[in-house]
């Protein structure tokens, strides 16, 4: 069942982003069953972000922010919130809840392994109430990250 936010607006402010990628880029944004879905990528962590990048291209979404995130305890090394723009205009941020933590589902956490791969944190699509187009956006998101992990060329 998706779930209506309690707050949601577009925006390109790099202070609201800001607020929302550091509870993001830690896992800690859903706080229900709703969390974000890892994908292991062969590909070490410039390589994930590059194929990444060309697959949101190729599907009409522009890079709007990277961001090194800041390590969790335990992380083996470096990892980047890429924040896409939706078609829209800017990026969707959603609260949960009053005095939630600003969501930004059109982004991606991409974490650097222990033996030189990658994981790509991808969100929850599951917001209801949002326009149409961003709705599709973020219901393509998982379809995108399969892409830019499989087999062959970007």
């Amino acid at each position: 069942m998706k779930k209506q936010p309690f707050r949601f607006w577009m925006t390109g402010c790099a202070a609201v982003l800001v607020a929302s990628m550091g509870a993001q880029a830690r896992g800690d944004t859903r706080g229900d069953d709703r969390g974000a879905g890892m994908r292991h990528s062969r590909y070490g962590l410039k390589e994930t972000v590059l194929r990444l990048e060309a697959s949101a291209q190729r599907r009409g979404l522009q890079v709007l922010a990277h961001v090194a995130a800041p390590r969790r305890l335990g992380d083996a090394g470096e990892s980047l919130l890429i924040v896409f723009a939706s078609a829209a205009g800017g990026t969707p941020v959603v609260m949960d809840r009053a005095g939630g933590t600003p969501q930004a589902p059109l982004a991606l956490v991409v974490s650097a392994g222990r033996a030189g791969e990658a994981e790509v944190a991808v969100p929850s699509a599951d917001w209801a109430g949002l326009p149409e187009g961003v709705e599709q956006e973020l219901a393509a998101l998982p379809q995108l990250v399969e892409e830019a992990l499989g087999q062959g060329a970007v």
